[in-house]
């Protein structure tokens, strides 16, 4: 991977400067973007990248053959997008005629606030919020709809259709076999029914499509939402550049949005929790993208921010976003400094090596023989080696990492460096 050409990629969108971001992409050859392709799939960033030199007029300053294989990407994203908007519809008749309580999450409801339109986004899998009553009368529904249970935790499930193979690479922005969709629950257990029911739900309201009027979280859930989203996966393996870009987004658009704001305020002086995950959704995306007009909720979120996880943030926030997949093991670092500071410790406890398998990413086939199912076996052995090299890999270079991270955080401690430092110097650089 070129680091220099993520670099300048990342930097098309910070600011108008067509004539310099021409000039800079424009040093590069084919075999430089070739090697970064990998990255700027991944990282969610390759259809964004077209619209922008699009709208900057730039569009000669990469190889012609990059510029046809983007364009590409982008037709066939459209007809993917179209397909999973007909699923999207399909599901939520289905959900409203089984007279289930939910809201559509993320993907489409994102549109214009993160994204002008959904073609322009890559999007792998449907999500709903559901009520925790209705959660077996959905699971029954989305059954009825030829969806199996694959996986599931605390507070989710997912769910898959069709066929049970993964899409390789060069296909990642055709239209897929396999249709995925995760259904998001709350942990509430009151024994009153009322009681019972996610605020969210009770907050939501509704956005038009086609001839369905259906729902959608309110404006300051929807943002919690996303910021909670980008923490979660800033405490995971990988993180996608363009969910950055798109909270970067989703604040340039809503600068204005006084009454949102004021909500998020409500909503983040209530939960630890929250106000740590807009913090640190914040910042990050501030560091590496452009965030035009700060509203006073998230500077103060970003004031809150403990000193290790502040730390955090500058010294390895670039360096998770520009890594290639399957990601690193960095992120164990950052739950070290969340449980430093009494924040969601014992709870989000991690070991750099794993003592299970990894999860099946095949769906086996009903009254099949095994040898019909070999393809599907030997895709998971494959999967495991891939896990297993990753994990021996980035296991290594975590456990290097850490030494330093012990010193520098040692180092911040015994010179009593403050909040408001490290937050300048990051905004700074």
């Amino acid at each position: 991977m070129n680091y220099q050409l993520a670099e300048a990629v990342i930097a098309t969108f910070r600011k108008e400067c067509p004539s310099g971001h021409y000039e800079a992409l424009s040093k590069f050859n084919c075999r430089a973007w070739q090697g970064t392709y990998r990255w700027l799939d991944a990282s969610g960033l390759a259809l964004y990248l077209l619209d922008r030199l699009q709208v900057l007029g730039i569009q000669a300053a990469i190889p012609e053959p990059v510029l046809l294989r983007l364009q590409e990407n982008a037709e066939d994203n459209q007809a993917k997008t179209k397909e999973l908007f007909e699923e999207f519809i399909v599901i939520n008749r289905e959900f409203r005629q089984a007279g289930l309580r939910y809201a559509n999450l993320k993907g489409f409801t994102l549109a214009p606030d993160a994204f002008r339109e959904a073609g322009q986004r890559l999007q792998l899998d449907l999500d709903f919020l559901v009520d925790r009553s209705h959660v077996s009368r959905c699971q029954k529904t989305l059954e009825q709809q030829g969806y199996l249970l694959t996986g599931e935790g605390s507070n989710v499930k997912e769910f898959k259709a069709g066929d049970g193979r993964l899409p390789i690479l060069k296909d990642l922005y055709k239209p897929k076999l396999q249709r995925c969709v995760e259904i998001h629950f709350d942990d509430v257990k009151e024994p009153d029914e009322r009681a019972r029911q996610d605020d969210r739900l009770v907050r939501a309201g509704v956005r038009r499509w086609e001839d369905l009027e259906l729902p959608i979280l309110a404006d300051g859930d929807r943002f919690i939402a996303l910021a909670h989203h980008l923490f979660k996966h800033l405490k995971s393996e990988w993180t996608r550049a363009s969910w950055l870009l798109e909270y970067a987004n989703f604040v340039n658009f809503n600068e204005e949005n006084d009454a949102l704001w004021a909500e998020v305020r409500r909503c983040a002086s209530e939960s630890e929790e929250t106000k740590l995950a807009i913090g640190v959704a914040t910042r990050v995306s501030q560091q590496i993208f452009s965030i035009r007009r700060m509203p006073d909720t998230l500077a103060w979120t970003i004031q809150q921010l403990p000193q290790t996880v502040s730390l955090w943030l500058d010294r390895y926030g670039k360096r998770v976003v520009f890594a290639t997949f399957p990601g690193t093991k960095i992120y164990l670092l950052l739950h070290q400094a969340i449980a430093r500071d009494g924040i969601m410790g014992s709870r989000e406890a991690k070991r750099p090596f794993p003592l299970h398998r990894p999860a099946r990413i095949t769906v086996s086939s009903q009254n099949t023989s095994l040898l019909a199912d070999l393809p599907k076996e030997l895709e998971e052995c494959r999967f495991f080696l891939f896990r297993l090299y990753f994990h021996l890999g980035q296991g290594c270079c975590y456990m290097i990492e850490a030494t330093r991270w012990r010193r520098e955080v040692a180092h911040l401690r015994k010179t009593g460096l403050h909040q408001g430092d490290l937050q300048i110097r990051s905004l700074d650089t």
